[in-house]
């Protein structure tokens, strides 16, 4: 048993965005791929976010910078951040601003992700290509990865 999703009146757009950017910030293309099948007109939908970007209601700076600081805290790698802001329509350059800033260590996040998963009392030879797998599949780029090793 799922939510039944109602349809959105063109005078309901404005408040079910903020409705929802009132949850969390969201980027650009993602409120228009949530709501446009479920409104009548999607020329008011995209007015209406086109107003609440110039009133910085709605910023895919934010969302970005919020997205990158939650999937870093979890461990995420930059690669895969960047790949999954992409898919949310976030910019390249918002992305390299956002995700290769100097504000995240990215050193440390390798450091503890690689700790969490792997026991370094008992950590063999063998053990070290599962391990750079491991992280690549976190996200993390090639030279993180063999600077940790070094």
């Amino acid at each position: 048993m799922g939510f039944k999703k109602t349809f959105i009146t063109e005078d309901k757009i404005r408040f079910k965005i903020l409705d929802l950017l009132s949850r969390r910030e969201h980027s650009f293309k993602e409120l228009i791929n949530k709501l446009k099948d479920r409104v009548d007109s999607e020329e008011k939908l995209f007015e209406e976010l086109t107003k609440l970007k110039e009133e910085n209601l709605q910023s895919d700076e934010r969302f970005a910078e919020s997205y990158t600081r939650s999937r870093s805290v979890k461990g995420f790698g930059p690669e895969k951040i960047s790949h999954e802001l992409k898919s949310r329509g976030i910019s390249e350059n918002l992305i390299s601003k956002i995700v290769y800033s100097d504000e995240i260590n990215w050193t440390e996040i390798i450091k503890k992700e690689f700790r969490k998963k792997f026991t370094v009392d008992n950590f063999a030879e063998e053990d070290i290509s599962r391990a750079k797998k491991f992280l690549l599949q976190r996200g993390f780029e090639f030279d993180q990865i063999n600077q940790l090793f070094k």
